[in-house]
């Protein structure tokens, strides 16, 4: 009886082992990126994998301008999608006339992108720039600088 109780301990220190330095890891993840709009935080990392409804939506935004891969956070690129996942989404006329110089096609010393006739909508008031293509996201344009 003590034999088998011996071994079934030896056999579940490393499981032990293993969940303690996992949350140990873990803690020191949350610790390391506490600010909401980093995209290593763990609210922002959930939310881009759709594990997070609750993520405040304009940290996201934010975060987004330092995710090397934020046209990934995408996912299916439906135009209603976009407005389910963004919560709401402006169109051209809409936008700020300082963004909407990203839209201008490249003239005498005027910088813009090529939308090439598709249509142009922002991700609610920050500076993303999303190119449809019959109604699906084909770019995503970060307008700063014009």
């Amino acid at each position: 009886m003590w034999v088998g109780l011996k071994r079934a301990i030896i056999g579940l220190l490393p499981v032990g082992a293993g969940v303690m330095l996992s949350c140990g890891f873990f803690m020191f993840w949350v610790t390391q990126y506490p600010t909401d709009y980093d995209p290593k935080n763990i609210d922002y990392v959930l939310w881009t994998h759709r594990l997070n409804q609750n993520m405040n939506l304009d940290d996201a935004l934010e975060g987004m301008t330092h995710d090397t891969w934020a046209f990934g956070s995408f996912g299916d690129r439906a135009g209603s999608n976009i407005r389910s996942r963004f919560g709401y989404i402006r169109e051209l006329r809409e936008a700020t006339p300082y963004l909407q110089l990203c839209n201008t096609p490249p003239a005498t010393g005027q910088l813009g992108v090529h939308p090439q006739g598709r249509e142009v909508v922002f991700l609610r008031d920050s500076p993303w720039m999303v190119i449809l293509d019959h109604g699906k996201a084909v770019d995503l344009v970060l307008c700063k600088g014009y």
